[in-house]
C-alpha cells in the first residue's frame, strides 16, 4: 500500500495497474461508494475515461446512484443527464477499479462482486480497509481528495492529457471534499492552480456546487432531527444525536448550524443502519476528536458493518437496528468525551 504520490515510487504498480487491466480478458468495473459524491463522481469518471483511451473496456458504474449534489455536478461540468453517466453493467468481470471508498459496505450491491476480484484502489480515507486488501491501491491519507490523487496519478505518472470536462469534474471532487479550499493543503492548492491553468472554470465549477434551497421534504426531515434530538454538552462542546428517514447529510449540517460542534444522524434503510456525523472544523483541533477513527470504527467494532471518513465527516453502514444503532453511538460519544476529560452532561 503506498502512502505518498512519488512516481518513481509508483511506476512498477502502474505498470501492473495497466498491464493486469488490459489483459484480463473482461470488462474492467469503475466504482466508487454508494451514493457517489463529487469526488467519487469525479474521480471514478477520469479514471474510465483514461482507461477507455488506453483500449481497456471499462464499465462505471455507481451502486444505489449518485448524491443530489453530483447529478448537478454531471449536467452542468461533464454536459450529460445523470442518467446517462452509468455504462451498461458487464455480463462479467475480473477486475474493480475501486475509487474514494473506505470499506466494502460503501459498494452496497458491488460489494459481493468486489470481494471476489482484483481490486485496485485509489483513496485518501484516513483509515482505508479496501486499501489494506487491494491487489493494487494507490492510496494518501494526506490527500484531501481522490481527484486529487487521480489529476497527479494521470497527469504526472501517465503524463495523460485531460479534456476540459475532466478537469472540472475534478475541481468539483477538490472543491467539494476541501469544503470550498477551507480544508486545504499546499499541495492541492497547487493541483488545483494547475488545473485552472490548464483551462478549468472555477466559476461554472461553483455554481454547479452551488446548493438550491431545501424543498418541503427536507426542511421537514430537518425540523423532525431537531424534535428527536438527543443533546449531550461536555464543557464548552455540544453533541448532537438524532434519526430521520432520509437527507442524513443535509440534517448534519442543519444541526451545525443550529449550535452543535458534532452532529451523529441514524437512518434506516430496510435491512441497512445508516450513520452520518459532521463536525465543526476546531473539533479536532480542540479536543482531538477524528470522527472516522474515533466514532465510526469504534462503531464498526461494536454493530458491524463498516464505513470510515475524515475527521470532520464521516459515514457508515450497519446491520443493527435503528435503535441498537442510535444506544451504540450515545455510548461511544459520552465514552469519548470521558476518554478526553470531559464529563457529559444531557441537555435534552
Amino acid at each position: 500500500m503506498k502512502k505518498g504520490l512519488e512516481c518513481e515510487e509508483l511506476e512498477e504498480d502502474l505498470k501492473a495497474f495497466l498491464s493486469i487491466l488490459s489483459d484480463i480478458g473482461t470488462p474492467v468495473v469503475v466504482t466508487a461508494h454508494r451514493n457517489a459524491d463529487p469526488d467519487a463522481v469525479g474521480s471514478a469518471y477520469v479514471i474510465r475515461n483514461v482507461l477507455r483511451r488506453r483500449g481497456i473496456d471499462a464499465r462505471l458504474l455507481f451502486p444505489e446512484g449518485v448524491s443530489q449534489v453530483s447529478k448537478r455536478v454531471i449536467k452542468e461540468v461533464i454536459g450529460v443527464e445523470p442518467s446517462e453517466i452509468e455504462d451498461e453493467a458487464p455480463k462479467e468481470s475480473a477486475a474493480v477499479v475501486i475509487l474514494d471508498t473506505a470499506s466494502y459496505e460503501q459498494l452496497g450491491g458491488l460489494a459481493d462482486f468486489a470481494r471476489q476480484v482484483i481490486k485496485i484502489v485509489i483513496d485518501h480515507h484516513s483509515a482505508s480497509k479496501l486499501a489494506e486488501e487491494a491487489d493494487i491501491a494507490f492510496y494518501d491519507p494526506n490527500a484531501r481528495a481522490t481527484s486529487e490523487i487521480v489529476y497527479l496519478l494521470v497527469r504526472d505518472c501517465m503524463e495523460e492529457s485531460l479534456e476540459t470536462a475532466e478537469l472540472e469534474a475534478l475541481l468539483a471532487g477538490i472543491v467539494y471534499d476541501t469544503r470550498h479550499f477551507i480544508l486545504s493543503t499546499p499541495r492541492v492548492l497547487r493541483v488545483a492552480a494547475r488545473i485552472l491553468e490548464e483551462g478549468a472554470s472555477l466559476e461554472r465549477v461553483l455554481r454547479s456546487l452551488q446548493s438550491p434551497p431545501p424543498d418541503i421534504s427536507q426542511r421537514i426531515a430537518r425540523i423532525k432531527a431537531a424534535k428527536r434530538m438527543h443533546a449531550i454538552r461536555a464543557g464548552e462542546l455540544i453533541v448532537v444525536v438524532t434519526h430521520v428517514g432520509a437527507y442524513e447529510s443535509s440534517v448534519a449540517r442543519a444541526l451545525l448550524d443550529l449550535g452543535a460542534d458534532i452532529a451523529l444522524v441514524v437512518s434506516e434503510h430496510g435491512a441497512e443502519t445508516r450513520i452520518v456525523a459532521r463536525s465543526r472544523r476546531d473539533v479536532e483541533e480542540k479536543y482531538g476528536i477524528h470522527l472516522g477513527r474515533d466514532i465510526m470504527e469504534q462503531l464498526a467494532k461494536r454493530l458491524g458493518g463498516g464505513g470510515g471518513g475524515h475527521a470532520q465527516a464521516a459515514a457508515m453502514t450497519t446491520r443493527a437496528s435503528l435503535e441498537k444503532a442510535l444506544s451504540e453511538v450515545i455510548k461511544i460519544v459520552e465514552e469519548l468525551l470521558r476518554s478526553r476529560g470531559l464529563e457529559p452532561q444531557v441537555l435534552v
